[in-house]
């Protein structure tokens, strides 16, 4: 009988799992340096579906760093910022999206019933 519940429990947390992927698969956001040179779009999983580059940035630091051998952070640094900025606004899109469909409950109660909690 144990086991026979330990299986429908398993099923019910890789149901729950397949809809919340997909849900999150669905948030999307934009986040962006603070030059403004660089956006990042960034879906509900943490994967980076597009950067853009403003080519402005891109001539600058070719002409300011890479013709002159010299490092460039310039460029880095704003990719980086962009995608900080993003993974930050995704974080409360996230919560957000689990509020409005008690999904934080849900969350919470499929941890809670894992084996060995």
């Amino acid at each position: 009988m144990n086991m026979l519940q330990n299986m429908a429990q398993a099923n019910e947390m890789r149901k729950k799992q397949a809809k919340y992927s997909a849900m999150l698969e669905e948030v999307k956001v934009t986040g962006q340096s603070k030059n403004a040179k660089v956006t990042v779009l960034v879906n509900g999983t943490q994967k980076v579906e597009k950067i853009t580059i403003d080519p402005e940035l891109i001539a600058f630091v070719y002409e300011n760093f890479i013709s002159k051998n010299q490092p460039d952070t310039m460029m880095s640094k704003a990719i980086l910022e962009a995608i900080e900025d993003a993974l930050s606004k995704l974080q409360m899109q996230i919560v957000k999206k689990m509020q409005e469909n008690g999904g934080i409950g849900e969350l919470m109660e499929m941890f809670q019933s894992m084996p060995g909690k």
